[in-house]
């Protein structure tokens, strides 16, 4: 099949996106996709907002949500697709804290761990409720070079994504968050995608390295797909994931993540893809 038919994981302004659902749409028409779905995380408002989408994109829209769970001590996403949207609004109203009570909590606990481990901040004066409050304390820490000892790895200093995913959720890591008392159990999650009409598929699984293999083996039983397309996976971690769909009968997914101009990744590029397998 031809390339980039599809691109089952973006986010639009309606969370950390950066993009109108206006402007997704034009630039999944541009890419030639056949098939899109907007995941916001932890809400589907754009699909309230949606009108006359064949005036910007001649392909199918998914209706599609990304939300926070916890499993086993990490923090976790899970990706519904399918859903009714009214359903899942109604379904998740009160399950998350508004992002800015989140980015409070977020800020309040990480400085506290910096603090008790001796990293010094450029600044704590945060302002910016649309930015993250942990990728801004990230940024002032790395103002100070002193502090790059205190930091396990070269990669988790240099990128705010791997430190996120390499220690802040995880739970061996010194850094960890502990979100378990603002954050829904993926089991709460998955219910809630099954019970709006959805799909449940576990996304980006080796984001979270020598732990993915752990989530996998024992997400498999519970889950509807695989997201086995999205940058920076080997074609070997692909090749593994299309496997696994094709053994237990899941819909095998790809997504960039896009989102916007806070991030390089592009809508519906993915390297050698190939649309194989039980398709959403």
């Amino acid at each position: 099949m031809e390339s980039n038919l599809m691109d089952l994981h973006i986010h639009s302004n309606f969370s950390d996106g950066t993009s109108t659902w206006q402007d997704i749409l034009r630039q999944a028409e541009a890419a030639g996709l056949q098939k899109i779905s907007i995941t916001d995380h932890d809400n589907c408002d754009v699909y309230f907002h949606i009108t006359d989408p064949q005036k910007y994109f001649s392909g199918e829209i998914i209706t599609g949500i990304e939300m926070q769970a916890y499993y086993r001590g990490f923090s976790i996403e899970m990706l519904g697709y399918e859903f009714d949207p009214h359903k899942m609004r109604d379904a998740i109203q009160g399950l998350y804290l508004p992002f800015s009570e989140i980015n409070r909590h977020w800020f309040t606990r990480l400085v506290t761990i910096f603090e008790a481990i001796g990293i010094q901040l450029g600044d704590t004066n945060y302002t910016n409720q649309r930015h993250y409050s942990t990728h801004f304390l990230h940024d002032e820490m790395r103002k100070i070079p002193e502090n790059r000892k205190k930091i396990p790895d070269e990669e988790s200093w240099q990128s705010y994504h791997i430190f996120y995913r390499r220690h802040m959720s995880n739970p061996a890591s010194p850094f960890y968050i502990d979100e378990s008392d603002i954050t829904p159990s993926a089991d709460k999650v998955m219910d809630i995608i099954r019970q709006t009409g959805g799909k449940v598929v576990l996304p980006h699984v080796f984001q979270y390295e020598e732990n993915a293999e752990m989530m996998l083996q024992g997400l498999l039983p519970f889950l509807d797909g695989i997201e086995c397309y999205y940058p920076g996976f080997t074609s070997a971690q692909t090749s593994r994931l299309l496997e696994l769909c094709e053994e237990r009968g899941l819909f095998a997914t790809g997504g960039s993540d896009y989102h916007g101009n806070t991030r390089e990744n592009r809508i519906g590029i993915f390297p050698n893809f190939v649309a194989k397998g039980r398709q959403i």
